[in-house]
């Protein structure tokens, strides 16, 4: 038992990346969190930890173990989960987050059916761009773009983002159409923006134009700003498929240049190991990856289907 202790007590700390915080988790002191690592340390005759006054990270044995322990813990949570799931009904508060131009325009089309089908899930859906901490912040599933680099989490993987550089017939009639990513530099170019940073998003091409400096004729912060702008005809704007697609369809955009546009990151559904199997995640993600392979279109590059 006192193994086990020490198990729990390493496995919490390294997450938590404190004794205080692997207390409050275990429901314990913290210098009981403390005695269970020194008692492991000393049967293993190895250090787990680093500590300084200010922070505390594993050593490279306590990596190893960590590893392992983790694996443990997981295996016995799924074992507990799996059979309260079979007896249990998806329900309760479920904390998401999403970035706002996914949660604009493919998680609220689908949302309408999930509170249909899952009438005692209550959602508490935030809006948010920056990139948040599941575990601190106490999330329960967020969207996510990009690599997955945090082994407290898990990932399932939604698809590909793509987008599309297009603009207004008028705009086109007047200013011509692009040929290269090169002749770019004699448009108007309309730019996002990220909000938590201010950095610029590239323009995703493929090699030799993936770092072309182009003009910076209109900035937003806001998707919808730069979609609303292109239909306008204020420029060519560098827009995602799935929000770009309709506009293309009715005629209000043209795109342009698709023969040169690669994936710009990968969008998953991810949430804290600790809470994989809880019905109401577990439904939440069923449901949004099911829906989302039913819009295929949504998450592939323009150049694959016809207008």
């Amino acid at each position: 038992m006192d193994g086990l202790a020490g198990l729990f007590a390493l496995v919490y700390a390294a997450e938590q990346q404190s004794y205080v915080g692997a207390a409050r988790i275990a429901g314990i002191s913290p210098s009981a969190i403390g005695k269970s690592i020194a008692r492991l340390e000393g049967r293993l005759g190895v250090r787990l930890f680093n500590r300084t006054t200010r922070s505390l990270s594993l050593t490279e044995e306590g990596a190893v173990l960590y590893e392992r322990y983790k694996r443990i813990i997981d295996d016995m949570q799924d074992a507990e989960a799996g059979t309260l799931r079979s007896r249990q009904r998806p329900r309760g508060r479920l904390r998401v987050s999403v970035p706002q131009i996914v949660g604009h325009h493919l998680l609220m089309p689908i949302l309408p059916m999930f509170a249909a089908q899952f009438p005692e899930i209550e959602l508490d859906v935030d809006f948010e761009d920056r990139v948040v901490d599941l575990v601190a912040e106490g999330l329960d599933v967020v969207v996510r773009s990009g690599e997955l680099a945090d082994a407290r989490l898990i990932a399932r993987h939604l698809g590909e983002q793509h987008f599309v550089v297009c603009g207004s017939a008028d705009y086109l009639d007047r200013r011509g159409r692009p040929q290269t990513p090169n002749d770019l530099s004699g448009h108007a170019c309309i730019h996002f923006k990220y909000p938590s940073s201010g950095r610029i998003a590239p323009w995703s091409f493929h090699q030799p134009y993936d770092r072309l400096l182009l003009p910076k004729t209109l900035t937003f912060n806001n998707t919808d700003a730069g979609l609303r702008a292109a239909q306008d005809g204020l420029g060519l704007a560098h827009l995602p498929v799935y929000v770009a697609q309709p506009h293309l369809r009715a005629g209000n955009l043209v795109p342009v240049l698709t023969a040169f546009m690669v994936p710009f990151g990968s969008l998953s559904l991810v949430w804290p190991s600790n809470r994989q199997l809880s019905p109401k995640v577990r439904a939440f993600v069923d449901f949004v990856v099911e829906n989302f392979a039913a819009r295929p279109e949504a998450l592939c590059p323009a150049a694959n289907w016809s207008l």
